[in-house]
């Protein structure tokens, strides 16, 4: 007879061979194993492969019961009584730790360094976030009122709005007031949400200050914590998906200006410098990459930066350019 585990999953996960060929942003994935794996960004090179972290994983001591089976996080830590967030490179050392399948010594990606690259045959199934967000909505009445409200607020189609977070399968605790959205929109939907969003942030009842810092993305409204997930609805509108990736140089120092910010609320942050001085070299124009999802919507349009990171060569079928590839949120700050 199935367990509670098993009946979730039964209800919640699609079968991979429903997947598509394209894999997005913010999607969770079940491994064989246990472990629940979210993807990150588009660009995924190794065909059979996709680029992510393990944000759950089985342990029989774990501080989670997900659905009467005990888990622990990778990405957060209880300690002193407090839930505090873990540093991406120290995940990633987690991931060789619980994976002895994984080679510490096999570079990973130069455009996502702390990521991993998962084979698609080692899964299950995926969470869908528009399906999950149905059947979260079936479930907590709340659920279905948050998505109301959010949708009102965001001037954003009710029906293009997703989950994310442990509500992919169906998870949320009773006092638990976050909730994890997927908007999948075109550019334009999208950028207006977003504008909401630093809108609300602007207000002193809207924002949000967790893990010592004030998050631009995050909001409280109407009594829960909005975390958005941004996703592109077309796929020709993804700045980097394919191509090669060649190193120029690493440890790479400058300053630059933000020029455009059109693809700040996603992951990767994409932003288009000008005026960048690296190394003592000029560049008049130069892109910049980033997967870490805490700095998402931190950098706007006029804001003079200080970078750290590894330039890169980017060449795909639209064109060829260098990219600064910046891997944590401490290799960049406003000046």
């Amino acid at each position: 007879m199935a367990d509670q585990f098993e009946r979730m999953m039964g209800k919640f996960l699609i079968p991979l061979s429903e997947l598509g060929s394209r894999i997005k942003d913010s999607m969770y994935f079940l491994r064989r194993d246990g472990c629940l794996v979210f993807s990150h960004g588009y660009y995924h090179p190794t065909p059979g492969y996709f680029l992510g972290k393990i944000i759950h994983y089985p342990d029989p001591e774990g501080s989670e019961d997900i659905w009467g089976r005990r888990y622990e996080a990778i990405h957060k830590a209880w300690i002193n009584g407090e839930r505090v967030a873990i540093l991406n490179d120290v995940q990633i050392a987690r991931h060789y730790q619980l994976d002895t399948s994984l080679d510490p010594s096999v570079p990973r990606p130069l455009i996502a360094d702390y990521t991993i690259e998962f084979p698609l045959s080692d899964f299950v199934g995926f969470f869908d976030p528009i399906r999950s967000m149905e059947l979260c909505q079936e479930m907590y009445p709340r659920i279905k009122t948050w998505t109301e409200e959010s949708a009102k607020l965001l001037d954003f189609p009710r029906e293009k709005i997703g989950v994310t977070g442990s509500l992919a399968f169906g998870i949320i605790e009773e006092h638990d007031m976050d909730f994890d959205v997927v908007f999948t929109g075109d550019l334009e939907e999208n950028s207006r949400a977003v504008e909401r969003i630093f809108q609300r942030a602007r207000q002193p009842e809207g924002r949000v200050f967790e893990f010592g810092r004030f998050w631009p993305m995050r909001i409280y409204y109407q009594g829960f914590l909005l975390c958005p997930f941004f996703v592109y609805q077309n796929w020709e509108d993804v700045p980097i998906s394919e191509g090669s990736v060649e190193l120029i140089k690493d440890g790479v120092e400058g300053t630059a200006s933000v020029a455009d910010d059109r693809h700040t609320p996603y992951i990767p942050i994409v932003l288009e410098l000008e005026d960048a001085v690296l190394n003592g070299d000029r560049y008049d124009r130069l892109r910049f990459i980033s997967y870490d999802g805490s700095i998402r919507g931190e950098y706007r349009k006029g804001d003079r930066i200080r970078i750290k990171g590894r330039l890169v060569k980017i060449k795909d079928q639209r064109c060829e350019y260098p990219a600064l590839i910046v891997d944590i949120q401490y290799n960049i700050e406003k000046i």
